[in-house]
């Protein structure tokens, strides 16, 4: 992302992106109950993204994103469903799981990491044969490695 925001304010930026696809506008309170914060954290984050020119507010009104805002929110929404995506279809995490870590992750790993999750997933749905049954041999390769774990043997060789 040229423009290096911390990753709270990406949350932000996130959060109002997805509420103004939802509801037109976002509201202090809304992003508040989405990101589990209080409504003067929420203030204090606009405060922020209003200097980077990324959000607009009327006084004590709707919040919307500037050209800008929208897209630096579409990249780092676009980089949690790739990497939520992964989680969940490929690591076969459930996906509350999964979008929960992706929102950790897409804040720590680079756009070229990202990028070859994204094709590694790809190539998975793509160009593997049913016959292959990497799915299935994966789970079972898991399982092995979790009672391996509770018995306090996993060496890294199942």
């Amino acid at each position: 992302m040229d423009n290096k925001l911390s990753s709270q304010m990406e949350d932000y930026l996130e959060v109002i992106y997805q509420l103004c696809q939802e509801d037109g506008v976002a509201r202090v309170k809304d992003i508040a109950t989405r990101l589990a914060v209080t409504n003067s954290s929420v203030v204090g984050a606009i405060k922020n993204l209003k200097l980077q020119n990324l959000v607009h507010q009327e006084r004590y009104g709707y919040i919307r994103l500037t050209n800008r805002g929208q897209e630096l929110a579409a990249v780092v929404l676009h980089r949690h469903e790739i990497l939520s995506n992964f989680l969940e279809k490929i690591l076969g995490l459930d996906p509350e799981t999964a979008s929960s870590d992706a929102c950790k992750i897409e804040h720590a790993v680079s756009q070229e990491t990202v990028q070859r999750l994204r094709a590694v997933a790809e190539f998975i749905e793509r160009e593997t044969h049913e016959d292959l049954e990497w799915r299935k041999e994966f789970h079972h390769f898991l399982q092995k490695m979790e009672k391996a774990d509770q018995d306090g043997h996993y060496t890294g060789k199942t």
